[in-house]
């Protein structure tokens, strides 16, 4: 069972939400306080609604992919048993089931997941799941990239959707769900405000990655993201010193040849960004939350884009 700590009011994003509410006029000064209470005291899933009682055997939600994983603990609480096809260390995309895999999202309850070709192997299996609700088809027009995770907006349209699925799958803990996926919305628009705040005020707007996950990230917040897998290494590395960019950026999971290449040709460094794909290894001495994810993605791009930042603290 997954139950990440998906929200940490000691992570930046709070604080500079609110900071930045306290510095503008008294009434913001009240959105700041709602703000940090939205953003939980180190809580390790969303707050357990105080009428309901746990049951003695939690709703089995199976999900494709570790973003959902997160999303769907979190709502889910104590509610739910994720179970999460994708192994730790491995590209979701590439996944094909077992048998013993199969069987599990054919018995499942509920299996959430990415949808519109990202995992063809689980989209056909789901198809004669209980119920079986695909994500991104749902929540953008556009299939690719894929990684809809990476907008806050679209994660909060999905957390509104997968809250009413796991009440179809279990009414009884409807007040649980519906609190809970109230709360995430909450803290993923406290995200999202910051994103906005940061990336409006930046010198450049373009950035170079491996493959472009984070295209529909840079969109939503009027950047540029720039894939070498597209671009071709020769064609990047002359954009990187056209633009006078300091630093290009990995992807975790994602082979770095050809990035590599390009720092070299340009002369760059290389720094790393997380699409949040692959699933944390068993071991990993810190736990890798979607909130946490977010804050060093974004404490990655903001010295390499130039942004202004002096009014967050």
């Amino acid at each position: 069972m997954l139950a990440p700590d998906l929200v940490d009011a000691d992570r930046p994003f709070c604080r500079r939400a609110a900071l930045r509410s306290k510095f503008n006029n008294t009434s913001r000064a009240v959105l700041a306080s709602l703000l940090l209470a939205a953003c939980g005291a180190g809580r390790s899933s969303a707050p357990t609604t105080p009428a309901a009682k746990a049951p003695a055997r939690p709703l089995e939600v199976v999900v494709s992919a570790y973003p959902l994983a997160v999303l769907v603990s979190y709502l889910g609480g104590k509610w739910v048993k994720v179970v999460d096809l994708a192994a730790p260390g491995e590209p979701p995309q590439d996944i094909s089931l077992r048998p013993d895999q199969l069987a599990l999202v054919r018995a499942a309850p509920l299996v959430v997941d990415v949808g519109d070709g990202y995992q063809p192997s689980v989209e056909t299996a789901a198809r004669s799941a209980h119920r079986h609700l695909s994500l991104l088809p749902a929540v953008s027009s556009t299939a690719e990239p894929y990684e809809f995770w990476l907008d806050p907006a679209l994660m909060s349209k999905a957390a509104a959707l997968v809250a009413a699925a796991l009440t179809t799958a279990d009414v009884g803990a409807k007040r649980q769900f519906d609190d809970a996926s109230q709360d995430f919305q909450s803290v993923v628009g406290s995200i999202e405000s910051d994103l906005e705040s940061t990336f409006s005020d930046c010198t450049r707007q373009v950035f170079v990655t491996a493959d472009g996950a984070f295209k529909r990230f840079a969109t939503s917040f009027g950047l540029t993201d720039v894939d070498v897998a597209s671009m071709g290494p020769q064609r990047a590395a002359a954009l990187v010193k056209q633009d006078s960019l300091p630093d290009v950026f990995s992807e975790a999971g994602t082979p770095t040849g050809a990035l590599d290449k390009v720092a070299r040709l340009a002369g760059v460094g290389v720094k790393s960004l997380d699409p949040m794909e692959v699933v944390p290894a068993p071991d990993s001495t810190a736990p890798r939350t979607y909130f946490a994810i977010m804050e060093e993605d974004l404490t990655a791009l903001e010295v390499p884009l130039s942004c202004d930042t002096t009014d967050t603290y």
